[in-house]
């Protein structure tokens, strides 16, 4: 609800007097804290969290490490017992059982190197000769795993606990005389010591611990050595498994990032475990320490930005405040358009200064050329008020001439309704004609369709016929060929004839011959029989040609057997081809019969094709003289239906202008009603204008 009134403008009683500079300090000033704090939180918790992996990176480094100088200290051990199995003197002193020789030996190896305990085994694993921290002599070392290997011929290592020894780290070499191996060299180094863990926690800043199995053997951590590994998933993946462990885990109420190795044989066997581990508290008290460096420093960031924000937005407003200082000299003052605001500085305000001036510029060309047109104004008020006389008077005239106008338009809109009434009837007439040329075009259309297809069946029959008078040729000259074949098949089988009756002549003649040869073969025999043993060996061949001739007779029997079957058969053949020739004769007379008949119904054919396609063309001609008539028709339709729109249209445009003319005199009366309130109007612009005139008057151009 509006309340006190500034200005000629009403206020609202609500509205709050708070200024554009306070509202913009108090808004960057909450966003520069607000990001600063987010700032700060998003720092911290990716510092937090890379401080992590960054710790349980150098944990796995860490524990690389451990594991490397795990392996060099079993290296050193290695190179300790191999120098001292390989020692070109030790067999002899072996041979020879020159125990102050090996007392020395150990002596001199305490003093010079690096390990924790030493001795001498004979092959059954008891110690002949340890050092001072050594094992004791007579000690039985068989249940190490080392010793056992290196007194079957193979140096190796183990991670292992010997009785009466702490969990060690053991190398065993063997010491071999002629190829057999006679004694075992074994160097440990005690990882129950801290020489282990302080050399990690030195080198690496980590808390280390030694597991034999899962129990813990030495620790960094106090309270802890004794206690069992209590995470079962810890055991499963580092003591089955062989694997890395890496993860958080509380140990005596502390939370640790830690890595658990295994520890294992040089035959793969886990004996123990290599823990090592960075407290949570360090990493916590990396990030309080960054906190409270942080902090100070992006507090006083915030207040640094505050207050050049302060400084920038008081600048801003007081650039504003120069341009409302100007609007309120002209709203207050004499109207003075020809003032403009000072531009100091091209930016967004400069863009409105600039603005401003050039809105003053077009304003004050504007209400200069209103002054100038005032006088203009008052002069077409007056000439105005004349006009609307001189109007009204011929409003008058106008209504006179539109009541004439309206009693002609009656008079023709009768005409229209008689012509209307007249074209419809022609329209009616029209399409009955164009119903009766679609029945006739229909009717042609159905005859002409009707030739169409007989003319189609003559032509497919004439091609038949065609086809029939082309195979019936075929034929004939098939059956001439075969009649003239035949006569030379029926001349062949009376050659075949004449010369089986040859054969039967010579087969007659073969027959003479053998009865001439048998009656030779029966003289021949008669006379070797005369002639005693001097006609036996002649008696043998009368013999033979008697048989050969009796074969032959028989032989000649048959034959002539053969030839006259085939002689029966070839006058069957003669006799059949006789009548197949006759036969042909037959065929190819009724041949020539047929192939007349089909002559003369192709003749027939193409007399009824020639007569079909005159009554086509007769069709044709009645189609095109009916379609002529339907378009003629149709056009005539279509000339009769734009008559009749055009009449409509005219009835149309009466009625319209009539209604036209009506409101046209309706409007007139208006029109002269309203000539009077027009003229009462221009006196009243007229003093409008006075007014106006007097108001630019203020202006200062």
């Amino acid at each position: 609800m509006a309340g006190k009134i500034e200005n000629n403008r009403p206020v609202d009683p609500n509205a709050k007097d708070i200024q554009i500079k306070t509202k913009l300090i108090a808004m960057v000033g909450a966003v520069i804290v607000f990001s600063s704090v987010v700032a700060v939180t998003l720092s911290l918790t990716v510092f937090d969290k890379k401080q992590v992996q960054a710790t349980e990176v150098q944990l796995l480094h860490s524990a690389d490490g451990a594991m490397h100088v795990m392996q060099d200290w079993v290296d050193t051990l290695k190179n300790c017992a191999a120098i001292t199995a390989n020692r070109s003197d030790i067999a002899n002193a072996y041979a020879t059982e020159n125990t102050d020789f090996f007392n020395e030996l150990v002596n001199t190896y305490t003093e010079l190197l690096d390990y924790d305990f030493m001795a001498f085994v004979d092959t059954n694993g008891i110690v002949t000769l340890g050092g001072k921290d050594g094992f004791q002599k007579g000690m039985n070392l068989s249940s190490s795993y080392a010793v056992r290997k290196a007194l079957s011929g193979s140096p190796a290592y183990s991670f292992e606990e010997l009785p009466g020894y702490p969990y060690s780290a053991i190398y065993a070499y063997p010491v071999k005389v002629d190829g057999q191996v006679v004694s075992a060299t074994v160097f440990a180094y005690s990882l129950a010591t801290t020489d282990f863990l302080n050399l990690m926690q030195v080198s690496y800043d980590v808390e280390c611990t030694i597991f034999s199995n899962d129990i813990r053997v030495k620790s960094t951590i106090p309270g802890v050595e004794g206690t069992a590994l209590a995470n079962p998933e810890i055991s499963e993946k580092v003591l089955v498994k062989g694997e890395n462990y890496k993860g958080r885990n509380k140990i005596k109420g502390k939370d640790y990032i830690s890595v658990y190795s295994p520890l294992k044989n040089d035959d793969g066997k886990i004996t123990g475990i290599l823990f090592i581990a960075k407290s949570l508290e360090d990493v916590e008290a990396i990030k309080f320490m960054t906190i409270k460096i942080v902090v100070p420093i992006a507090l006083a960031i915030a207040i640094g930005l505050m207050f050049l924000s302060y400084l920038f937005i008081r600048w801003l407003m007081w650039r504003i405040a120069n341009v409302t200082r100007q609007l309120k000299e002209m709203a207050t003052g004499e109207a003075d358009l020809t003032k403009r605001v000072t531009l100091r500085v091209l930016d967004e305000i400069g863009d409105l200064v600039i603005n401003f001036n050039a809105f003053c510029d077009k304003l004050q060309q504007i209400i200069g050329e209103t002054k100038k047109s005032k006088n203009e104004l008052s002069n077409s008020g007056e000439s105005m008020s004349a006009s609307t006389q001189e109007t009204a008077s011929s409003i008058t005239q106008i209504i006179s001439n539109i009541e004439s106008i309206s009693h002609q338009i009656n008079t023709q809109s009768g005409s229209v309704q008689q012509t209307a009434g007249a074209v419809d009837e022609i329209s009616a007439n029209i399409e009955s004609l164009n119903q009766m040329i679609e029945h006739q075009s229909s009717g042609v259309s159905q005859a002409s369709a009707a030739v169409e297809q007989m003319i189609g069946n003559i032509s497919s029959v004439n091609n038949s016929v065609e086809k029939m008078a082309s195979s019936f040729e075929e034929l004939q000259s098939n059956a001439n060929t075969g009649f003239k074949m035949q006569n030379d098949v029926n001349e062949r089988i009376l050659q075949i004839e004449t010369q089986s009756e040859m054969l039967q002549d010579a087969n007659t003649a073969i027959s003479s011959i053998a009865e001439q040869t048998n009656l030779l073969a029966m003289n021949a025999a008669i006379e070797a029989a005369h002639a005693g043993e001097a006609g036996k060996g002649f008696a043998v061949v009368a013999d033979e040609i008697r048989k050969l001739s009796e074969t032959s007779s028989a032989q000649s029997k048959t034959i002539g057997e053969q030839l006259n079957k085939i002689k029966a058969q070839i006058n069957e053949v003669v006799a059949a081809s006789n009548e197949s020739s006759r036969s042909f004769g037959v065929v190819s007379q009724k041949i020539q019969e047929t192939d007349q008949l089909v002559m003369q119904i192709k003749a027939a054919m193409e007399e009824q094709n020639q007569g079909s396609q005159q009554i086509t063309g007769a069709l044709k001609t009645m189609n095109d003289s009916t379609e002529e008539v339907r378009a003629a028709s149709v056009e005539m339709s279509n000339g009769n239906k734009m008559i009749l729109q055009e009449v409509q249209h005219l009835q149309a445009a009466t009625l319209e202008m009539k209604g036209s003319m009506d409101e046209m005199s309706s409007g007139a009366r208006k029109i002269n009603e309203t000539g009077a309130a027009l003229a009462d109007i221009s006196s009243q612009v007229q003093e409008a204008i006075g007014k106006i005139g007097t108001q630019i008057d203020l202006f200062k151009v």
